[in-house]
């Protein structure tokens, strides 16, 4: 009897440890040509049915050009892009599908206020409430810039790949191109890893609204609208990423706590234009700001920006380099910034705002900071009144910093230095409770106060100096 259980038991474990078989399916098999001119739909949403019966698995893009409208991809599969492949948005609009955008939360409203959703969110790859789902390989998703005069604005066509009400996602190695509108979307996500993606052209790179567990590493941004955006994160880091955008390079438009932003590469002018121009010069490539945290900016988004740590960031060729602002419903508390260096920062330097009187800042901290000024534009020493920022960068009375309505803000090892002629102050407190500087270092303005207060500020100053 026990050499019988003995066997059996072992009978079990060898049973247990046999490698589980993954279903793999070609497109071709499903009758996929990729010729750049065959409509695809179909033959690609078979192949991906098919895995899915089978229990999951992995389907397979081989080289070629596969026109194709929405795929819909479903959980537990792998979309794996062979190199040479690529897959490209057909111009026939009626092979797109769509999200059926959920009601809004009032306390937490994500702001899509677009007069069609269903047009709007209309995309290229859709994941819809699946879970466990790769996108990976070393191809191309391409949505070849297709227009729609029903769509945003009157041209934004289908998203690239758009994540909506999933979870456990990972996209990897591929290469996103061209995108109607934004290159990647995720509405409601959860533990979402992009890595290794280059994205070009379109408008937004990736731009995530109500997201928790977000991770965006080593992907590089060329494009014409703000490169990472959105808002409503929870747990997110972005790391070691290469950006280059003609907008902003990160950029908040709802509350987020517990985000780190870090060894990264931000840079100006775009290779890729912004549609904000004017008739003669409809593209511009100036960038705006590197980094803009602005909870509210696009209409009331109660919450917090909470627990963030800027570091290790370089920055360059753009108008300002940070930028923090609260709205309506929204306070901001510790705020670090570490480990930056700028160059090349034409209007000014870095602001932390707040602007209702109900909300504030507290607890901001900038720590061995180099930002290099310099001026191209003399009509912005003009400057004496100024309001809110709205969507763009914009100069202000001072070339450094300006901070208004902060609790405590503290600076350690900071230089700060300009180029060209300057008649402005180098620092401007608005309403600021307590300011700490520490190894401040400044390139002086002869005839100029250095620093100026607005309100009752408690100042305490360590080992300051100038330097010409």
């Amino acid at each position: 009897m026990f050499i019988l259980l003995v066997l059996s038991n072992c009978a079990v474990l060898a049973q247990s440890d046999r490698p589980v078989t993954v279903k793999v399916v070609n497109i071709n098999d499903y009758g996929a040509i990729g010729d750049g001119k065959t409509l695809n739909t179909d033959a690609i949403n078979k192949a991906i049915i098919a895995c899915d019966n089978a229990g999951g698995g992995t389907v397979v893009v081989p080289a070629g050009n596969f026109v194709t409208g929405t795929i819909m991809l479903k959980s537990n599969i792998t979309l794996d892009l062979d190199p040479d492949s690529h897959i490209i948005g057909t111009t026939d609009l009626s092979q797109y599908k769509g999200y059926q955008l959920r009601r809004e939360d009032p306390n937490e409203p994500i702001n899509i206020t677009v007069s069609d959703s269903a047009v709007w969110t209309r995309a290229l790859i859709l994941l819809d409430k699946v879970h466990d789902v790769t996108i990976t390989g070393t191809g191309t998703i391409d949505g070849a810039g297709v227009t729609d005069i029903r769509g945003e604005e009157g041209h934004r066509g289908p998203h690239g790949i758009f994540i909506a009400e999933s979870k456990n996602i990972t996209i990897s190695g591929i290469r996103v191109s061209r995108a109607g509108n934004y290159n990647i979307i995720g509405l409601y996500v959860e533990n979402i890893k992009l890595s290794g993606i280059t994205i070009t052209q379109g408008s937004d790179g990736i731009h995530i609204r109500k997201g928790k567990n977000i991770a965006i590493d080593n992907c590089k941004f060329y494009t014409g609208d703000d490169a990472i955006a959105g808002g409503y994160w929870e747990n997110a880091v972005i790391s070691n990423c290469l950006i280059n955008s003609s907008c902003n390079g990160i950029r908040l438009i709802l509350p987020a706590t517990h985000l780190e932003i870090k060894n990264c590469e931000i840079f100006g002018p775009g290779v890729f234009g912004h549609p904000r121009g004017n008739a003669i010069n409809p593209l511009v490539t100036r960038t705006l700001t590197g980094i803009l945290l602005q909870p509210g900016a696009w209409g009331l988004g109660g919450g917090k920006l909470a627990d963030v740590y800027i570091h290790g960031v370089h920055l360059r060729d753009m108008q300002t380099a940070l930028t923090f602002i609260l709205n309506k419903g929204n306070q901001g508390q510790n705020i670090r910034v570490e480990d930056v260096v700028a160059t090349g920062i034409t209007n000014n330097a870095c602001s932390v705002e707040s602007w209702p009187d109900e909300s504030s800042f507290e607890n901001v901290k900038f720590k061995n900071i180099s930002i290099a000024y310099t001026i191209k534009n003399a009509d912005i020493l003009k400057t004496k009144n100024f309001s809110r920022i709205g969507t763009e960068s914009r100069p202000l009375p001072y070339w450094g910093f300006y901070i208004r309505h902060v609790k405590s803000v503290e600076f350690e090892n900071v230089r700060l230095d300009y180029s060209g002629i300057e008649d402005r102050s180098v620092m401007g407190f608005d309403q600021v409770g307590s300011v700490h500087l520490k190894n401040v270092r400044y390139k002086a303005v002869g005839g100029i106060q250095p620093f100026k207060y607005k309100g009752k500020t408690k100042v305490t100053i360590e080992n300051p100096g100038t330097f010409n």
